[in-house]
């Protein structure tokens, strides 16, 4: 269904349940006042459209709109909190995303199926919310009719195959669902979930442990052997307290539950016929007080009193009041009196530990009641093994540090374990795979086994065609029977948080795994961008709740920034990057989901720190979707990005910022001026060398020479090629004009312009490079070992990478047409990235484009298109030939005269046309095919003219004979001069001009090539006068006259009157 449509049902159906809720709720709220609530609430903009609709006579109710349910969630706080609980925050989240996504389909603008689907399972989960379960399914089957149009093959989501727990699926479970107390139980104010045996056992996974915990206890209490003392021992949250409710639950309510089959199964493998009636006793550290407790006119001061009382009342208490009043043992004689007249009896006993620090506090004389207690408990422990069908399971936490940080903690904890070492049986009631049944059994109701199987073989054929790039143990068949087990999860998920997360000292092992997933769950359910698998790059670390259940996790650090910082939304680094890249990133969240993996992997107790590459492809690698090749990608976009990421053999997330966030604090700080200096620097040295003289960012015409070499302009950024209006500005100041005059060699002057967006990457990696460089030398600043070795790596990266943007940015080439500005536009991106330098890539477009030439075809002098000789004209001075090329934009470039040269040797051997010089009204000296000129003989003065076959006289034929076949004859003064072999030889030319004009500076230097050619080395003294009568302008005297000066390397003496 085309996306607009589907969502025009959606927000029918959302705003037909949404409405009367929200008027139901002002008016029960307010009653008669809940027009004035309504308007209350509302923005300044939609109150005033409301009471307008209302003076044209439209109730109120009629007014409400879609658009006011967030400002009426926000205006109606008090009423809304109370009505939504923990998830009004929630609420105002989902009604942000299907307001933004409205005003975007209210606009007609394009929709991404993400965006879509994001609003659609927002509205989903508020009907849920305000128990509109009938428009929930209608809204869920919108969401589902883009399935079939799923690519063939592809997986379903993991909430079509498994069903959460209700209170999962209604988004109200409460998290102490999984922290119940055996006292709570004992009272009767656990949650269901613990207070009822059946509802228990149904929901519990009885593990090998568990059973065999409960097997030993029936035929230990049925006199039939077994451990009579029995510790259970697991870190925080391991399934000690669950196993001392399943033990109370199995004795104080064995004929509710003696039906069940899982209960049949025990009594039969224990060989326990039935149940035998027993007296439990339940003695709980963090309930009992070191002061003890008044029952029925008793005061009960100790663990024995309350013993005893638990077993029997006062008749019971009756035999130990004496020692429970001087807050003194029994006596081991009397405790087995007191057991056996009461037997079987069962002893939970759960957080000694904690007690025994209270009862320090309480003193017996010259010792404690803590002292006293650890008597008790050694004779409790003797007396419960002597007696056949008495038991006393205790637990015992892996560590002082996790129930009970007190400065005694540790003593106690050592004591206790002294005395119950020596005689109890140790008990781990969770073990290794049992966890993923555990979680299974608590969180879902019904899983399709069979379907799970078809992702789970799916999952293993993707692995198998990536073996390579995925962990060792991924090869095996036993990897797909764990997946089958986990399934929805991903084992690498509950790995992470049981084997990693678990040895941390703040986290609850079993019972945290079982919080953190049943969030989890929650935040992805009905998701439209839920994968197959629930696994590391699922959790929603965006969402408050699941967030705050992490965080509380971690302890004291900073993880709450560091997530707002590098990963979740609004400004998360790793969310940014999905957005900005779209295509797979947006797809899959590839950013935020690597990221999110990233961050799980990066929390443990022990040894092991951070995610491999390999561990990060299982992670993230599923049919149809991402692959390692995209995590390969998105690791290296994320690692350059993100402030908190570390990559030292392994991906880590840390609390402390690493160099990328050292780096842009030290980049905000460069100066614009500091990364114009430096790319300024770079474009002289990416121009190269060539045939042009390349001028860097002129500002002004007065900045560009006039004269007859070829010169490559590089316009600076001011100018780009993408702005044509700033473009063409610059380039006809420049073109037309010079310092003290129009410009007169316009065919000798190209340009090249930069594009902006290029020119801004290499102006950000300059300012990068600076501030790299800043903090290299910075001695003050302490870097890890792996923050240096970035240093450097990132150092290297900048230096290569600034001059390959900078030349790069130069993807405009303007060449002069005519004399009135056009100018012909090149593109040299595909040039410039091959060309190793500007002037390269120039010369290689002009040579194709046969506009740059080593060499001239001489015929082309005579005709073709460039019309340099007129038909009706018999002479072409070599003069205005050369001034044609230095001046006329329409032809090509010369790389050097001496091409022009060749072609005139050339055309005069070819009979194309013939060389004559002038002088004194007649021709001195005729070159013609059978007498052609040598190279050094052609000079490009007034007096040397090209000249049609035939059309030049020629000389005196004596006078040829005189002269050797190819010189100049020297003139013949009226006296008689000496023989040519007699005439002294001419040793230096001295030439003192009269004051020339600038336009006349040409002609010194066709001067200088002649006298040159003629084997003199020629040097100029040169006195330049510069006179205005009103004054010059200093300012230009100074940065442009001197500046020539210097630039060139001359020396001079400056003299101002």
């Amino acid at each position: 269904m085309e996306a607009h449509g589907r969502l025009a049902q959606a927000f029918k159906v959302f705003a037909d349940a949404m409405k009367p809720f929200l008027l139901e709720t002002l008016k029960h709220a307010h009653g008669k006042g809940w027009v004035e609530a309504y308007l209350a609430s509302l923005s300044e903009g939609r109150r005033e459209l409301v009471k307008e609709e209302m003076k044209r006579g439209r109730l109120a109710e009629e007014t409400l709109d879609l658009n006011h349910f967030k400002d009426i969630l926000l205006g109606q706080k008090q009423v809304l909190r109370e009505r939504f609980g923990r998830n009004y925050n929630r609420a105002i989240t989902w009604a942000d995303e299907i307001s933004e996504v409205r005003n975007e389909w209210a606009h007609q603008k394009d929709l991404a199926h993400e965006d879509v689907n994001r609003a659609l399972d927002s509205m989903v989960r508020l009907l849920r919310l305000i128990g509109a379960e009938e428009a929930a399914q209608q809204m869920r089957r919108l969401m589902e009719r883009e399935l079939p149009n799923a690519p063939k093959g592809s997986l379903p989501p993991w909430w079509q195959l498994a069903e959460p727990d209700e209170a999962i699926r209604r988004g109200d479970f409460d998290e102490n669902t999984f922290a119940a107390k055996l006292d709570d139980v004992v009272a009767g104010r656990a949650p269901v979930e613990y207070q009822y045996a059946e509802n228990f056992f149904k929901k519990t996974y009885l593990t090998r442990e568990l059973s065999a915990i409960l097997k030993d206890v029936l035929r230990r209490l049925a006199g039939q052997g077994g451990e009579a003392v029995i510790q259970l021992r697991t870190p925080f949250g391991g399934g000690k307290t669950h196993t001392l409710i399943a033990l109370y639950h199995l004795a104080k309510a064995y004929s509710e539950i003696l039906d069940l089959m899982e209960i049949q199964k025990l009594l039969e493998e224990a060989g326990v016929g039935q149940m035998p009636r027993t007296r439990v006793v339940t003695l709980v550290g963090t309930e009992l007080s070191a002061q003890g407790r008044k029952v029925e006119g008793l005061h009960i001061r100790t663990l024995w009193g309350e013993l005893a009382y638990q077993l029997g009342d006062k008749a019971a208490y009756a035999q130990v009041q004496a020692a429970d009043e001087a807050l003194s043992p029994p006596g081991k004689k009397a405790l087995s009196e007191l057991l056996a007249a009461y037997s079987p009896v069962l002893i939970l006993m759960d957080e000694l530990l904690v007690y025994q620090v209270k009862a320090a506090s309480v003193a017996v004389g010259n010792t404690t009641l803590q002292a006293q207690t650890f008597a008790f408990l050694q004779e409790l422990s003797e007396v419960v093994g002597s007696l056949p069908n008495a038991v006393l399971v205790t637990t015992f936490p892996e560590s002082h540090l996790e129930y009970y940080d007190h400065q005694e903690a540790p003593q106690v904890f050592a004591r206790l374990e002294k005395i119950f070492g020596r005689v109890q049986a140790v008990r781990m009631p969770v073990q290794g795979e049992e966890i993923y049944e555990v979680l299974r059994r608590r969180l879902f109701e019904r899983i399709d086994g069979e379907a799970a199987k078809q992702v789970v073989a799916a999952y293993m054929q993707t692995y198998e065609q990536y073996e390579k790039e995925l962990p060792p143990e991924v090869r095996s068949g036993e990897y797909g029977r764990k997946m089958l087990k986990a399934f929805p999860f991903h084992p690498e998920l509950v790995n992470v948080l049981y084997e990693r997360w678990g040895t941390l000292q703040t986290f609850q092992k079993t019972r945290g795994v079982l919080r953190l997933l049943a969030r989890l769950v929650e935040t992805e359910y009905l998701s439209p961008s839920a994968r197959p698998l629930i696994g590391l790059g699922e959790a929603a670390l965006g969402d408050a709740d699941l967030r705050a259940t992490v965080t509380s996790v971690l302890g004291e650090a900073n993880w709450e920034s560091v997530l707002a910082s590098d990963i979740i939304p609004p400004e998360g680094k790793a969310f940014l990057l999905d957005r900005e890249l779209g295509g797979e990133y947006a797809r899959y969240r590839l950013g935020q989901s690597l990221a999110t993996a990233i961050f799980m992997y990066s929390h443990s107790g022990g040894a092991q720190q951070g995610a491999t590459r390999p561990q990060l492809n299982l992670a993230l690698t599923y049919p149809g979707g991402i692959t390692p090749l995209l995590v390969g990608d998105a690791l290296d976009n994320l690692k350059g990005r993100l402030y908190y990421l570390y990559a030292n053999g392994s991906w880590i997330f840390k609390a402390q910022p690493n160099l990328n966030a050292v780096l842009a604090d030290r980049m905000a700080q460069v100066k614009a001026e500091a990364v114009e200096d430096l790319l300024r620097k770079e474009v002289e040295r990416v121009a190269g060398s060539g045939p042009f003289k390349v001028l860097v960012w002129p500002q002004s015409h007065r900045e560009v020479p006039d004269g007859p070499g070829l010169k490559l302009v590089l316009l600076g950024p001011e100018a780009p090629h993408d702005n044509e209006e700033d473009l063409k500005r610059l380039y006809h100041v420049i073109q037309d004009n010079h310092v003290s005059g129009p410009r007169i060699y316009k065919n000798t002057t190209l340009y090249l312009a930069m594009a902006r967006a290029p020119y801004l990457r290499a102006q950000e990696a300059a300012r990068k490079l600076l501030a790299l460089e800043d903090i290299q030398s910075d001695r003050g600043l302490v870097l890890s070992d792996d923050q240096k070795a970035d240093l450097t790596r990132l150092l290297k990266e900048a230096r290569e990478a600034v001059p390959v943007l900078v030349k790069s940015s130069y993807t405009g080439m303007l060449e002069p047409q005519d004399a009135k500005g056009a100018f012909r536009f090149f593109d040299l991106t595909a040039y410039v990235r091959t060309q190793p330098t500007l002037q390269a890539a120039v010369a290689e477009v002009l040579r194709a484009e046969d506009l740059l030439l080593s060499k001239l075809d001489p015929s082309y002098l005579v005709q073709g298109p460039w019309g340099l000789w007129p038909a009706d004209e018999p002479y072409l001075s070599l003069k205005d030939l050369r001034e044609h090329f230095l001046r006329l934009p329409h032809l090509p470039f010369l790389e050097k005269e001496e091409a022009l040269k060749e072609a005139v040797v050339q055309g005069v051997r070819i009979h194309l046309f013939e060389l004559g010089v002038r002088r004194d009204g007649g021709f001195a000296q005729v070159w013609d095919a059978q007498n052609p000129p040598r190279l050094e003989e052609v000079f490009f003065g007034e007096a040397y003219v090209l000249a049609r076959p035939g059309v030049l006289p020629k000389p005196e034929a004596d006078q040829t004979k005189e002269t050797s076949p190819s010189r100049v004859p020297p003139v013949v003064d009226p006296a008689p001069t000496p023989s040519p072999a007699l005439r002294p030889k001419v040793k230096q030319v001295r030439v003192v001009l009269d004051p020339i004009e600038l336009n006349r500076l040409p002609a010194l230097v066709d001067l200088a090539k002649a006298l040159q050619d003629a084997g003199g080395q020629v040097r100029l003294r040169v006195e330049v006068r510069a006179e205005n009568p009103s004054g010059l302008n200093e300012a230009l005297l100074a940065t442009s006259a001197r500046e020539i000066l210097d630039q060139h390397g001359l020396h001079y003496d400056w003299k101002e009157e």
